[in-house]
């Protein structure tokens, strides 16, 4: 089957965008690098049990995303989580915890929400797009994977961390005046990364008294006793994330030297036993959170003379930021994609 837009990206931009195009009637494949959907929304299973070690919870105020939400949650809402913060450091996004926005924290994981988007789609995980090229002067785009395989379509959608998307719209060929223009409006959103560990503790372990800390100095931004969302008979587990500024100055180092470092961070505000896991995984996300400010109004749509369009969404392209910016940029974008049908310019 022909596909009239391919999404490159399966996070919740993606997922967002790619839904409302096919409620809309669009044949839309979906093609993600990762071995499965959510980006950030990620969700690891050590020995079986959940572990959100990227965005720690769901939040958001505006009704048409609380609804989405809640619907894709069905009935494992974990509504109100966080219930017990401390610390005086500052939260990623402190609207979440402002009058009027609700949180939920699924004992499945945060990434039951973009599977709940995803489902029903033509996703392919484990696809890494590397290339992208103008066919049928410029009536068409074709995208190339990894592997060598292509696909195309009239409309390409990038929904993919804004290192990612400026990497591919570097190979683009032709590159019409539209197109080359986008790289230096990216260049104006900065991105930061976060270093995460995952800590399991023996059964013996203590109870923090807190489901998340905020530090308001070293290098620990975040403390997540993640146990607290999973309900009884969990393993004790810690997800430890690090500032942006402590990030970039060891991402490059070897995980297990900032991992040792971050869990020591953890141990000054937790106890001792924090440094004595029985089981350690760290995470390096390179780029994929979006400094707050610094999104831009709207997703952007770029067009070929042939009629050919890139389109481009995520959480960059909102001012919400985070899940709930990307939520709406997505389907922000399949809304402007879907009232101006392609064609030659």
């Amino acid at each position: 089957m022909e596909h009239e837009v391919l999404v490159v990206g399966a996070g919740v931009a993606g997922l967002a965008c790619a839904r409302a195009l096919a409620d809309a009637g669009r044949r839309v494949a979906v093609f993600e690098r990762a071995r499965g959907v959510g980006g950030r929304c990620a969700t690891r299973r050590v020995d079986g049990q959940p572990v959100d070690h990227g965005v720690p919870f769901l939040h958001g105020g505006e009704p048409a995303f609380v609804a989405a939400v809640e619907a894709a949650l069905g009935d494992d809402l974990g509504r109100g989580w966080p219930a017990t913060v401390e610390g005086d450091g500052v939260p990623c996004r402190p609207a979440a915890f402002e009058a009027g926005s609700a949180r939920w924290a699924p004992r499945a994981g945060v990434n039951a929400f973009p599977k709940a988007l995803a489902a029903g789609l033509d996703v392919g995980c484990g696809v890494e797009v590397v290339a992208m090229h103008a066919t049928d002067g410029g009536a068409r785009l074709e995208v190339v994977a990894r592997d060598g395989t292509t696909a195309a379509a009239r409309t390409v959608v990038l929904a993919t961390h804004l290192r990612a998307t400026t990497t591919l719209l570097a190979t683009v060929d032709p590159r019409p005046p539209a197109v080359a223009a986008l790289a230096p409006l990216l260049a104006l959103v900065a991105t930061a990364p976060c270093l995460a560990v995952i800590a399991r503790y023996p059964a013996d372990a203590p109870a923090p008294a807190s489901d998340v800390v905020w530090p308001a100095d070293g290098p620990v931004a975040t403390l997540v006793h993640d146990t607290a969302k999973r309900g009884p008979g969990a393993r004790r587990v810690l997800v430890v994330q690090a500032t942006a500024a402590w990030s970039r100055a060891h991402v490059e180092t070897p995980p297990e030297a900032w991992s040792r470092a971050l869990l020591r961070a953890a141990a000054a505000v937790f106890g001792a036993w924090v440094e004595a896991p029985d089981h350690v995984e760290p995470h390096a996300w390179r780029g994929a959170r979006v400094v707050e400010g610094t999104e831009l109004a709207a997703p952007v749509v770029a067009a070929w003379p042939g009629g050919a369009r890139v389109g481009l969404c995520g959480d960059a392209f909102d001012a919400r930021g985070g899940v709930e910016g990307a939520w709406h940029a997505g389907r922000a974008l399949a809304a402007r994609l879907v009232a101006v049908p392609s064609g030659p310019a």
